[in-house]
Parts: structure tokens; sequence; C-alpha cells
């Protein structure tokens, strides 16, 4: 029997929520709500100004990537259109998480004006989100070989590491030229801005850890942030929210790190992200239409 389109992601939604108050439950099961309120309620605005700024300018950056790869396909959009529906698609990921989500939307609207080039925008979405997770691999790998982690034979697993994300960016280029040609002339220079983008949310991180005055063991944290960032890409929960707190937590325990403030972190990353797509709720469809028709 085949359920209502309507009812599946009714049913989809259910299940996210269910399993972000899930998560949340495990993570405030094993520290006090009480000291993460204590750790949010002493932040400093003006480290937490200069996050939200880093913030922003690390989306203005996946803007001009997944722009690049628009352009590879003929989607020829000028970058203040494609920063609209950017900003736009952020907003409906995390306040619309029961329907098509902020790619989807993104496609629907561009199909309108590029009706055969559907599929081909698809694959510019999906290798979008990969440059973005191999950015991540590599400065997981360059975190790791200075983080000491507990773990034995480190040199060894290190260098494995090492290998695996040079093989991983080299593998990328060669799949991207056997299985995505259009985009193959793209490759390097949309990897370099994934780069730019997670180097800018690193600076974000640090910008919160000054804010909640956190002044030591700063490489184990933005290497538990990193970790976190790839459990928060998987569509699990609604907007990441959940396992990116979850990964804090464990990774806290596992580095020896603050668990209350490792949590804190994660909750200020999440409202930071909120209160940056929110502006995207006053693109709407007229005024974005109309961008995409000037560019």
């Amino acid at each position: 029997m085949t359920l209502p389109p309507s009812l599946r992601t009714a049913l989809l939604l259910l299940l996210k929520l269910g399993l972000l108050v899930a998560a949340l439950w495990f993570v405030f099961r094993r520290i006090s709500p009480r000291q993460v309120a204590q750790v949010l309620a002493s932040v400093q605005p003006g480290w937490l100004g200069l996050a939200v700024g880093l913030f922003a300018v690390s989306k203005w950056l996946a803007a001009r990537r997944l722009n690049c790869f628009q352009r590879a396909i003929g989607v020829d959009l000028s970058e203040t259109a494609n920063l609209r529906l950017y900003w736009l698609g952020m907003f409906y990921n995390l306040f619309l998480p029961g329907g098509i989500g902020g790619d989807g939307y993104k496609v629907l609207v561009l199909r309108r004006a590029y009706p055969t080039k559907t599929t081909a925008l698809v694959r510019a979405l999906v290798l979008d989100r990969v440059s973005g997770l191999l950015a991540l691999g590599v400065l997981l790998v360059a975190l790791a070989w200075v983080v000491p982690l507990p773990l034995p034979g480190l040199w060894v697993w290190r260098g494995v590491a090492g290998l695996g994300a040079a093989g991983l960016l080299r593998g990328g280029a060669a799949v991207t030229g056997r299985w995505f040609a259009p985009f193959s002339p793209t490759y390097w220079h949309t990897q370099a801005l994934a780069l730019g983008v997670q180097a800018a949310q690193l600076l974000c991180t640090l910008a919160l850890l000054a804010a909640t005055h956190t002044t030591t063991q700063l490489p184990a944290y933005l290497l538990v942030f990193l970790a976190s960032s790839v459990a928060a890409a998987l569509p699990f929960t609604v907007g990441g929210a959940g396992a990116r707190e979850v990964v804090f937590l464990l990774g806290a325990q596992w580095l020896a790190l603050n668990a209350t403030v490792s949590v804190s972190l994660s909750l200020l990353f999440y409202l930071l992200s909120a209160a940056v797509a929110l502006p995207g709720a006053l693109v709407g469809g007229t005024r974005l239409q109309g961008a995409m028709e000037r560019g």
C-alpha cells in the first residue's frame, strides 16, 4: 500500500522530531541544563556579533560555490539572484523542515527558467554537498595532526587519514571528470571555495569560544565542531539539531573537554544559523523572480 505524499511528509517530519527529542534527552540527561543556561547567559555580545558576521561570510562563499556549479551547466544566474535564492533555501531548510526543503525549492524555481536542465540541477546540488563534505574531511585530518587524540598507534592513524584525504580529493577530481564532465573544469575552484566555507565557520567557532570565555583546548573544540558538521549534514533531524549536540557531547567526553561548554557551543551555533537564515523569509517569490529576470 502506497502512502499519499502528504502523509509520507508528515510521518518523516514526526520521525525527525522524534529523533531530535531523543537526542536532546540523551544530552541533557548527562549535563545540567542550568549550567548550559549559565554559559549562554554569560556570552560576550561583541564576540557573538563577530561570529554572526563570519557565519554570514561562510554562507556567501557557499552561495558562490553553488553558482559555479550552476554556471557550468548553463544556468547563468547573477550573483545577486543566486544569493537571494540561496538564502531563501537556508530559511526553508531550518524553518520548514517538513516540506521539500531548501534544495528542492531551488530546483523547482530554477526548473521554471531552465526546464531542460532538471537532472543537471540535481547533480549540481549533489556535487555541491559532496564538495563540502570533502572539505570537512580535509580539515578534520589537518586538525587530527594537531589534537592529541587518545588512540593507540596515533601516528599510523594520522598517516592513513592524510593519505585518505589526499586520495579523496584526487579521486573526486577523477570521478567528476569521468561521470560529471560538465562540472570538471570547476572542480578545484569549487573545492577551494568549499575549504573557504569551512575555514570561515572554524573562525566563527573560535569567536563563539571566545564569547563563552573559553581559551584552552581550542583545536580539540574545532575538531569536534567539524565532526558535528558531518553529522548535521545527514538528514536525520530537523536542521541538524540534536545530531550536532550529541556529537559535541560525545566528542567532549572522548577528548576530555568541558561538556557543558561543548554543548553550549553547539546550541549557540544552531541559534546563530537560525538568526542568519531568518532574513531569507524576506526574499518573497515576486522579489526573487524579479531578481532572476534582471540577472
